[in-house]
């Protein structure tokens, strides 16, 4: 068993482990009274596929971006106070990021805050939003604007939930793990633009490899920079952009693959106003076309689309907040972006990469 561990400087108590394996979990969720009296939230495809996992009460979640939502926090603490649940008690949260956010903004809020562990079953959840402890909701057509900052007890990721996965679901969780290559690892880039076809068929050893490396690059930023003062707020490549296409889509294009886009997107963006080069700009676009994204975007309603990006809890009074990779490894934030030179680049249409 692979282990990452997240230390927060502030508090021995509220360092965890991220524990990595193949097959083990199942045991986990079915011995779980040894975390004193536990709850599950468990994503409802995932209870169909592995219901020999579950037994007693659990609350079942149908996991989409319009159930993501204040409504369902609440259904969450009444299923709590129902199961009179106490403050030492512990609440599981088992699917993907949308349970693992939804229910960990609950476990947050009740009692003025239980244990919560996360045990997520999407690639995506496993290199990316189960470590950190961001929790939280959509208000409106506005992404995560209501949440806290919450660390989980401990993470437990087992690659086995992998080999259910749909296809589209996997490259969803794999755009975020190109975000975090191009962020802070060349050496990652470099992994995943010549291991394509252990990748996609999803090699074991080779997933175990990238969700650690992933997980290790996460637990530092979040050491480094837990409330996203500074650091942390590399890791919203992509996600600018990426969460404007969500909601211009009605949320039919999924999280990662809308983030895919606007990593690209932004990259052209900022290479035309010059704030990096274009060497970069193609390196995006190879890594992508490696593993053949779709990178264009058409917006469909542009005061939707302009709107959710003038909202982004990221923007600041000074202008529009953008992360950015200036070269493969090395990241840039960019603020006080013109929200007007925005809305010109996506009514130019400009899909294609320069020549």
């Amino acid at each position: 068993m692979e282990k990452v561990r997240v230390n927060l400087n502030y508090s021995k108590d509220y360092s965890y482990d991220i524990l990595i394996d193949h097959d083990f979990v199942g045991n986990e969720l079915k011995g779980i009274s040894n975390y004193n009296r536990a709850h599950l939230v468990v994503d409802k495809n995932v209870y169909e596929l592995y219901a020999s996992f579950f037994g007693g009460d659990i609350f079942l979640l149908t996991s989409s971006e319009h159930n993501k939502n204040l409504d369902t926090v609440y259904d969450i603490l009444k299923f709590l106070k129902n199961k009179k649940a106490l403050r030492n008690d512990t609440l599981f949260a088992v699917g993907g990021g949308i349970v693992g956010d939804v229910a960990g903004f609950a476990a947050s809020i009740y009692m003025r805050g239980i244990s919560f562990i996360q045990v997520p079953t999407t690639l995506l959840s496993m290199v990316d939003s189960s470590v950190g402890g961001k929790t939280g909701v959509n208000l409106g057509d506005v992404k995560n604007l209501v949440g806290s900052f919450y660390q989980p007890k401990k993470v437990l990721i087992d690659t086995l939930f992998l080999a259910t996965l749909p296809e589209d679901e996997f490259k969803s969780g794999l755009a975020e793990v190109i975000k975090y290559a191009l962020l802070f690892d060349k050496e990652l880039y470099e992994f995943l633009v010549h291991n394509k076809s252990d990748v996609v068929k999803r090699k074991n050893d080779v997933m175990i490899k990238i969700i650690k490396r992933c997980c290790e690059l996460k637990a530092e930023v979040v050491e480094e920079d837990e409330t996203e003062q500074g650091i942390r707020k590399l890791l919203n490549l992509g996600h600018t952009f990426g969460h404007a296409i969500e909601v211009d889509s009605d949320h039919e294009i999924k999280h990662g693959l809308a983030v895919a886009k606007g990593v690209y997107l932004e990259a052209l963006f900022a290479y035309e106003k010059g704030m990096i080069g274009k060497k970069v700009l193609d390196d995006i676009e190879n890594i992508f076309g490696t593993y053949d994204y779709d990178l264009n975007y058409k917006v469909r309603d542009f005061a939707l689309f302009t709107n959710a990006i003038g909202s982004d809890k990221k923007a600041m009074s000074s202008g529009i907040v953008l992360a950015l990779t200036s070269d493969v490894g090395s990241g840039i934030i960019k603020e006080g972006i013109d929200l007007d030179s925005i809305k010109k680049f996506f009514e130019g249409a400009r899909w294609m990469r320069p020549q």
